[in-house]
């Protein structure tokens, strides 16, 4: 299969990269495969007949109905369970041909990734009484938990992994135990030895338990395993997802044998389910025969900072506490470990100082066991199935070797939409649910989880049922949950509707404990974090009427986490809400050694975005209210203005920000659902760039775009959301019955109203979209409004061919627009031809047209070159990177060289012009007395197209002014010709000559011509000219010679320390006219900086300076900043990279800007060019 094909069947969320990236030696390889299994209708089971785990199904899990409350009935039910995950008691039907594991081949033949997908399968439902199960049965084990487990305090590591050598070490060598670990004696004698000793050892003791010890058995230790999971695992061995990881192990293609399987997917779809079914299917005889023993050590459940041997934590799963443990290691190659919820232990492994163990009778810290077993130093030949949540991946990829990947699913679509809507009974009502719920795509995709699928139904029937119909076009988290967590503290009757003071401290202290464990990626909560926030289990359950925090696990110690994790993220997003409540300071101070929540990025934060999500949507004004309601006093949130401020940033920011930066802040904003706050954030906004890959949004941005009254530039790069639609077939009510238009169309519709009434909108740029008809109708129609003031438009490398049609129309309705680019948009000649009459037209007020890479034929030049005949408004064309040959050349050049041609600006850029097309075309010109701008770039020119060139140039009626010959292969005596002509034209003002073999003899014929006094070239572009440090003494003579350049690039030029410090002797003569000087990757160092620094100090004209991409050490860069912040330097444009620095660089540089704050310092430097020097490019 292709990686494309492979590609196209991984779903991740925003956040999941498909893959893992590639690294590492062969034995460091990677796969991930894909399944989806098949369905079945479930069956209703009463609630009060099921346990907690079966209520909320897993990867593999029942996916059971929501019935509808019964009147008082309360938000969770009592007997379900939190986000954990659980497993499945259903049958399964057999996989589709394609539902194997597939093998991703990228990087070199060894270096493989591929991507599993299981989805759980539906079944019927049996009843098992909750009296018949064990406390962690009844609440599943791994699922809801999305915050790592940190504790108090922890243990050093003791030394640092010291290189792979070091790693391939036998598992065999091994080190003495500890002298407290009974179960394993001290290393003495040989290997065969402490063999011997151990088995001896090992049968004295089951000797003396005689008939009533079963210990040492492995089928007592089967029988252990089957009565701990049996109850809550109804295991299907010829299922499809068991099918999947009962051939995980074997090799693929023969090249690849995966050693690691790594089962991740969101929380609380069943990956936890799935790590009990694996060991229950081992110890039926079902699954992994081949395997003689199989761990499930549950990560959750450990205290992974303390202390153990791997024999140890083999021994605390044995059913007696003698475990044959030398028996066990003897065959490493049979052993499987299955490592549940590694993500909770991501903060232990990220230090810096692991060592690795590689004795299983060493004992040390248990992640320290987990790390060797991962990095497989402690019996390398071992199995190990581990599983994560999504946001764990990152971490966990450099850590594995010989993994393979597999996305564990939750609950199907069209499962989720029949939970969701089964029970609204009006039609009508279930259309917009539909849509405001299953049209959000981040709502939707987090039911696949079944608890937070619950959540979800349970506030939708409470909506209902207060008559809070849904409004909006897509409901949002934030208003769900504030509904039925507010509705709980509220319902008490008007005369309590305000919380009492105890009750206050308690919902505050909630809020508290879920902050500390967001921050610190904690789900799991004990006893002693219960005392310390001043909390009791029995007052929140008081407080709120439901389970909002349940008791799991099975230890001494009791453990609780929060219902669902999305509920910990919402309350830790009240908690600054609470913040703003003056009398509360006391209770506020203790979160501490907190990063600034506007300092959370995608990229590395991605389990802080969901409390993110829920402060913006908190900032509602109704919210508010509410709050103020419950503690009698009135809240201003000191948070609101940090929001605001942050997301102002953005807009300031137009260059450091991503497009997807700018899209996730306005769904933030759009979770607030509160106007006034949205507009006060957006003020700095005047440009924005957005990707829309999903259709809301095209919605979220709409509604955003609309508060942004500085705008005035859009780039937004549209995905195929037009031409399938398969949303409605989740909706069990046929949505053509409603005589309605599909919502995507509703959507655009709005975009495009919004495009076409912004007052300062003036650039639209439509980037790589794929727009059908009619979709481009409705653009089209949008933007003939005559509140349109949209002038640009580009829809360069857009698919818009099919609707280009009702394009030629808006040119000539819309007189606004100015320019219109097309590049690598292929044009037939009827298009060309509908083209052309819509730009003769009277109406047309078209100035530019850029047909780039468009595939024009000879029959589209003779319509152009009629069109240039014409009194046409048009002043700038550009055929870039189309071929223009003999005939259509010949075409052209009568149009150009007649006298109603108006051409201004004409752009041969890659045309793959020939010495006959030169000649016509200097022949044409020769007689053209408006061209002013002429490109022709890329395209070979000889010593005698130059000549012919420079002669066109001589005349005097010739008004051309820029010039671009850059890449043009120009050598020897051609640079003669252009040195004559610019020693003696008044006219032509800028020159390129980028990436000509140029060199230093040809450049002291240039110096020496714009010496001349009768040159006035203002601009010289010389970037990768061959020059070297021997003609900087000419550079520099000319510079202080020259009474009219301005502009001078020499970047990716090996002038080195010593050019530069000869050019300097040009810089600091005050007869020095340039302002602009460009020196990006010229192979300067430190050693030039103190002779650059007082050039600059003492030079008041040089405004811009580009020094990116050479190599400044830290004491080199502080005598620039020296300069930078002189008072006598004039410089308000410096191209540096800012990031590469060390900070005390960064701090000096900040300082420039903060001493002088028109001061921009950016490596993109040719972006901040207000000057129309790239006009061809543009």
């Amino acid at each position: 299969m292709t990686k494309k094909q492979i590609e196209s069947k991984i779903t991740p969320e925003k956040s999941d990269k498909a893959s893992p990236k590639d690294k590492g030696s062969e034995e460091e390889q990677t796969s991930e495969s894909k399944i989806t299994p098949p369905r079945k209708d479930d069956k209703a089971i009463p609630k009060e007949e099921r346990s907690e785990e079966e209520q909320t199904s897993s990867g593999l899990a029942e996916e059971s109905k929501t019935t509808p409350p019964e009147k008082g009935a309360k938000m969770i039910p009592e007997f379900q369970g939190p986000e954990q995950e659980q497993t499945s008691e259903s049958p399964t039907t057999p996989p589709k041909k394609d539902d194997k594991a597939i093998l991703k081949d990228e990087g070199s033949e060894e270096e493989q990734i591929s991507e599993s997908k299981i989805t759980p399968p539906r079944k019927d439902d049996k009843a098992i009484p909750k009296e018949e199960r064990s406390e962690e049965e009844q609440t599943s084990s791994g699922l809801a938990e999305e915050r790592i487990v940190t504790p108090e305090k922890h243990d050093k590591a003791t030394q640092k992994d010291q290189g792979s050598e070091e790693e391939q070490i036998p598992e065999s060598t091994t080190t003495p135990p500890e002298k407290d670990d009974e179960a394993i004696p001290k290393d003495e004698g040989s290997e065969e030895e402490q063999i011997s000793a151990l088995q001896a050892k090992e049968q004295d003791a089951m000797t003396k338990a005689g008939d009533s010890y079963r210990g040492g058995d492995l089928q007592d230790y089967k029988a252990h395993v089957i009565a701990k999971f049996d109850t809550s695992v109804d295991l299907h061995c010829d299922g499809p997802e068991m099918k999947v990881l009962s051939d995980a192990f074997k090799p693929h293609q023969k090249t690849f044998r995966p050693h690691t399987i790594i089962l991740h997917g969101r929380p609380g779809v069943g990956k936890s389910a799935l790590a009990r079914s694996i060991i229950l299917g081992w110890a039926q005889g079902k699954l992994y025969q081949d395997m003689s023993y199989v761990f499930l050590f549950s990560v959750r459940e450990m205290k992974w900072t303390e202390k153990s041997s791997l024999a140890q934590l083999m021994a605390n799963e044995w059913p007696h506490s003698q475990a044959p443990v030398t028996k066990i290691m003897s065959q490493p190659e049979r052993l499987l470990f299955v490592i549940d919820g590694l993500d909770d232990m991501d903060s232990a492994l990220q230090h810096d100082d692991m060592t690795l163990s590689r004795d299983w009778k060493d004992k040390q810290p248990i992640y320290i066991l987990v790390y060797s077993l991962l990095r497989k130093a402690l019996l390398s030949q071992s199995f190990l199935i581990i599983t994560t949540r999504n946001t764990g991946l990152e971490n966990l990829r450099s850590m594995v070797v010989s993994p393979l990947y597999i996305l564990v699913e939750g609950l199907s679509a069209s499962r989720r939409s029949q939970l969701v809507l089964e029970n609204i009974p009006d039609d009508h009502q279930k259309i917009q649910v539909f849509h405001s719920v299953i049209e959000n795509h981040q709502l939707f995709d987090q039911s696949q989880a079944p608890s937070f699928c619950s959540l979800v139904c349970e506030a939708l029937q409470l909506q209902e049922k207060l008559g809070k119909r849904c409004t909006l076009p897509c409901q949002t988290l934030t208003d769900l949950y504030a509904t039925l967590v507010f509705h709980q503290l509220t319902s008490r009757g008007p005369s309590q509707r305000a919380l009492s003071k105890e009750e206050q401290i308690t919902l505050v202290g909630l809020c508290r404990m879920a902050l500390e464990g967001v921050w610190t990626m904690r789900s799991v909560f004990y006893d002693d974090d219960l005392k310390s926030y001043s909390l009791k289990q029995s007052e929140i359950s008081a407080l709120f009427h439901v389970n909002i925090l349940l008791q799991v696990g099975h230890s001494s110690e009791q453990c609780y986490v929060f219902f669902d994790l999305s509920l910990q993220d919402f309350f830790a997003a009240l908690y600054y809400v609470l913040e703003g409540l003056g009398e509360w300071n006391q209770y506020f101070s203790y979160i501490t050694n907190q990063r600034n929540i506007m300092e959370v990025k995608r990229s590395s934060d991605s389990h802080l975005l969901e409390m993110k999500r829920f402060l913006f949507g908190l900032m509602n004004k109704d919210t508010l209210k509410t709050v103020e309601v419950l503690f009698r006093c009135p809240v201003t949130p000191p948070i609101k203005q940090k929001l605001q401020h942050c997301l102002s940033l953005i807009g300031q920011q137009v260059n450091g920000s991503s497009p997807m930066d700018t899209l996730d802040a306005f769904y933030y904003l759009f979770e607030s659902q509160d106007e006034e706050f949205v507009h006060m954030a957006l003020k700095s906004f005047q440009e924005v760039w957005l990707l829309i890959n999903q259709k809301m949004d095209l919605m979220v941005s709409s509604y955003c775009l609309q508060q942004c009254q500085n705008l005035k530039a859009i780039r937004v790069d549209i995905s195929d959301l037009f031409s399938v639609d398969n949303t409605p077939k989740l909706c069990p009510v046929a949505l053509q019955k409603t005589q309605c238009k599909p919502l995507i169309i509703e959507w655009w519709e709005n975009f495009c109203t919004v495009l076409s009434t912004h007052p300062n909108l003036k650039t639209l740029d439509l980037g790589h979209s794929i727009l059908n008809e009619w979709s481009m109708k409705i653009l089209c129609l949008k933007l003939r409004n005559s509140s349109c003031s949209i002038q640009n438009l580009t829809f360069k490398n857009s698919e818009v061919v099919s609707g280009l049609q009702y394009l030629w129309m808006l040119l000539v309705s819309n007189r606004n627009l100015k320019y219109l680019n097309l590049g690598n948009t292929p044009m037939k000649d009827d298009d060309i031809k509908l083209a052309c009459e819509a730009l003769k037209h009277p109406s047309c007020s078209l100035e530019t047209l850029r047909l780039d890479s468009c595939e024009l034929t000879l029959t589209g030049y003779e319509l152009i070159s009629k069109l240039l005949l014409s009194a046409s408004s048009l002043k700038c064309l550009s055929l870039a990177r189309n071929k223009v040959g003999v005939k259509s050349m010949t075409s052209l050049g009568e149009a150009l060289s007649s006298s109603t041609c108006t051409l201004q600006k004409l752009i041969l850029d890659g045309c793959d012009l020939i010495p006959v097309s030169c000649h016509m075309l200097t022949s044409a010109l020769s007689s053209n007395r408006n061209l002013t701008h002429l490109c022709l770039s890329n395209n070979s020119l000889g010593t005698e197209e130059v000549q012919q060139l420079c002669q066109f140039l001589k005349k005097p009626e010739c008004a051309l002014r820029r010039l671009i010959l850059n890449h043009c292969n120009i050598i020897k005596d051609a640079y003669g010709f252009l040195a004559l002509i610019l020693a003696n034209n008044r006219k032509l003002t800028h020159l390129s000559l980028t990436m000509n073999p140029v060199g230093n003899s040809a450049m002291k014929l240039l110096c020496e011509a714009l010496k001349e006094p009768t040159c006035y070239l203002q601009d010289l572009e010389l970037v990768d000219c061959q020059l070297t440090e021997n003609c900087c003494e000419d550079l520099a003579c000319m510079i202080t010679t020259t009474k009219h350049l301005q502009s001078l690039d020499l970047g990716n030029n090996a002038l080195g320390d010593k050019g530069v410090i000869t050019l300097c002797k040009g810089l600091k003569q005050s007869s020095s006219s340039l302002r602009r000087l460009g020196l990006a990757a010229c192979g300067l160092t430190s050693k030039c900086c103190e002779v650059l620094s007082s050039a600059l100090s003492c030079n008041p004209y040089l405004n811009s300076l580009n020094l990116v991409r050479n190599d400044f050490n830290t004491s080199g860069m502080l005598k620039l900043c020296s300069a930078f912040q002189n008072p006598a330097s004039n410089l308000w444009i410096i191209g540096l990279w800012k990031q590469q620095f060390y900070a005390q660089v960064r701090r000096q540089l900040e300082e420039v800007q903060f001493i002088k704050p028109h001061v921009v310092i950016d490596g993109d430097w040719y972006s901040i060019d207000e000057d129309d020097r790239n006009w061809w490019k543009n």
